[in-house]
């Protein structure tokens, strides 16, 4: 019978030596020898009747036709090596889940929490894929993520996790500044307003509260990610209007300090994002109780 896939050997081969340009390297890495290396791409080339390669000096580089069927293969095989690590991780007493999660809330409220979790279940072993983006859906290979405000999807549960709760937040050094007094919600109006590009109506929502014209408050730089905005504010580059839970660090060693002592609820925040089959999961279970009773800890 014609095969109509090439076999798993040439493909390790083709993905080593395009991953290292080098057929001395590639052989190291597969611990064969070059000849079988070589035979290897020799037979997929012929199988596929593309060139893969161009020599260079002592290595290779792929052809342009190589460098686009590695850009589609190469997924494939990384998604085979996660699935074959976590398959044999389950065959004892492990359990694996693959999460993704929006970065400032993985490093900043996420990742300190995780030690409890191993405490209280070190037979579960999160692996961790790169963040979801607000638009893009949820892969398969993806047990549940953590994301800020999800749209809709259909299939996809949200459950809303934390981060609800906002502050106004300004450097010290801003605060004692007194050409610029900020001592009343309007006297931002004399600052730079800093914005996350997915949160870009929050402001619009403390302006409501505070009796401060709406309209005056839609300048200022954009982030993409509240880390960068976090760090824009440490430095006085302005005043932001950030989730509390992000910033606990800064207001704890006073980095950072929150204007007019107030929070306030907004229409936002972090949610654990998952399809309902994963509840059969006892591993995914597991994380999810102990995941949403942090949240709720949190009280934000």
């Amino acid at each position: 019978m014609k095969r109509d896939c090439p076999t798993i050997q040439e493909l390790l081969a083709f993905d080593a030596v395009a991953r290292h340009s080098s057929l001395t390297l590639a052989a190291s890495m597969l611990c064969v020898t070059i000849s079988a290396v070589s035979k290897q791409i020799a037979s997929l080339e012929t199988f596929l009747g593309i060139k893969l390669f161009l020599k260079m000096g002592r290595g290779v580089q792929l052809s342009d036709a190589g460098r686009i069927y590695w850009l589609k293969v190469s997924p494939a095989l990384r998604a085979i090596e996660t699935a074959t690590f976590e398959t044999r991780a389950g065959a004892g007493s492990t359990s694996v889940l693959t999460l993704s999660c929006v970065p400032t809330f993985f490093t900043r409220w996420l990742i300190p929490r995780l030690p409890q979790f191993r405490v209280v279940h070190p037979q579960i072993t999160l692996s961790f894929s790169k963040h979801i983006a607000p638009l893009e859906p949820m892969p398969m290979s993806v047990d549940a993520a953590i994301r800020y405000n999800p749209a809709e999807a259909a299939g996809v549960v949200s459950e809303y996790l934390a981060g609800r709760e906002f502050g106004v937040i300004a450097s010290a050094a801003l605060t004692r500044n007194g050409a610029q007094p900020l001592r009343e919600p309007s006297d931002v109006l004399v600052h730079t307003l800093l914005h996350h590009e997915e949160a870009q109506a929050v402001w619009s929502q403390w302006a409501v509260t505070h009796g401060v014209p709406g309209n005056q408050l839609v300048a200022g730089p954009r982030f993409a990610q509240y880390s960068a905005l976090i760090q824009a504010a440490r430095c006085g580059l302005g005043i932001a209007f950030v989730p509390r839970v992000l910033v606990a660090d800064e207001l704890a060693d006073g980095s950072l300090v929150t204007l007019f002592g107030e929070t306030i609820a907004v229409e936002h925040g972090h949610y654990l994002c998952y399809r309902p089959d994963r509840v059969h999961m006892p591993a995914f279970v597991a994380f999810r109780d102990w995941l949403m009773k942090a949240g709720a800890a949190q009280g934000a």
